[in-house]
């Protein structure tokens, strides 16, 4: 069973992905790398084709999974073309992403809607013979409104020879609050003739034994959200060693670095970091055993690089650096 590192639009870039390898690499299989779109033309931005360059992944040779955003089959042949001349022997599609402005456009978990015309996506793109080359899977999720859609996307998903079927067990409507729907998840890995995955509501090593445990022939599970607010839970659950303090911070300094060379300005710098103190502030412990939350709130609401700087220096004081 792999263990993998879910895409977060944002922030799971490569400069994220390398620091974090190298500061927790233990146990970790694969890093998925965040949608990377299919524009008019059949083109890929030159910003997104960052995350797949040789040059800026370093050391996860065979580590990288790139994930495409497209809907249509011609673009997804295409895709899988392009990536395969440039090293990779498996794609992701995203099939998952429930933002509003990519299901309106059918793309994400838009794909979902039509049963049918899913079936005539795969249809071509399997025909295409590219898939003899290139592993192909997909990240979905159960279905737009209602668990039970996945019922009539499954035996579409089934015709055709996936490397692995990684799901998400919520609805487009849900994003990512409320229980993920354990029950069809398991019909799923009972019924599905292709390898089965699973994300979603991984945040501690309980959670992951849980699943590992409730569901033993699974190709992979794959953490997200849990991974980035606790950068070490995959080598927690395979060694048992927690993150301490100053690697924790180490994280966060070396991101800071690494944003100067990607960001302008230092107020942009800020706001890109309070997208990751934001996971990541609850892992800071005090050393009284006091909760970091008042230090956390602090950062995120800095207004100037002055104020962010006395915030975060106050936390680094105060927390537990061992």
């Amino acid at each position: 069973m792999k263990i993998s590192f879910a895409p977060l639009e944002g922030i799971t870039i490569y400069c994220y992905r390398n620091m974090h390898h190298m500061l927790f690499p233990e146990g970790l299989d694969r890093y998925y790398t965040p949608f990377i779109s299919v524009y008019k033309h059949q083109a890929f931005k030159k910003r997104d084709m960052r995350e797949i360059l040789p040059e800026n992944n370093k050391g996860l040779e065979g580590k990288i999974i790139p994930q495409i955003m497209t809907s249509k089959a011609d673009e997804i042949v295409w895709a899988l073309k392009e990536m395969k001349k440039r090293g990779y022997d498996e794609i992701n599609l995203n099939m998952g992403c429930p933002v509003a402005t990519v299901v309106s456009k059918h793309k994400g978990s838009g794909m979902l809607a039509d049963p049918d015309h899913l079936d005539e996506i795969f249809y071509e793109v399997f025909e295409s013979g590219i898939t003899d080359e290139v592993k192909l899977s997909v990240k979905t999720r159960l279905g737009l409104t209602a668990p039970e859609e996945f019922k009539e996307l499954l035996p579409v998903l089934n015709k055709y020879r996936f490397s692995n079927v990684i799901i998400h067990p919520r609805v487009r409507t849900q994003m990512y609050k409320g229980e993920p729907n354990m029950e069809i998840f398991r019909w799923a890995y009972e019924n599905s003739k292709n390898p089965i995955s699973y994300n979603g509501n991984i945040f501690t090593a309980e959670d992951f034994y849980r699943i590992k445990e409730d569901f033993e022939k699974l190709e992979e599970i794959m953490i997200g959200r849990g991974l980035v607010a606790n950068p070490a839970l995959v080598r927690e659950v395979s060694t048992g060693k927690k993150a301490s303090g100053n690697e924790l911070k180490a994280l966060i300094e070396g991101m800071e670095g690494e944003y100067t060379k990607e960001i302008p300005t230092e107020i942009q710098i800020m706001h890109k970091m309070k997208e990751l103190w934001f996971y990541m502030g609850p892992s800071f412990t005090m050393q009284d055993g006091g909760n970091s939350e008042r230090l956390i709130h602090k950062i995120l609401v800095s207004k100037s690089i002055s104020e962010y700087r006395n915030a975060k220096r106050e936390l680094f004081r105060k927390c537990v650096m061992d």
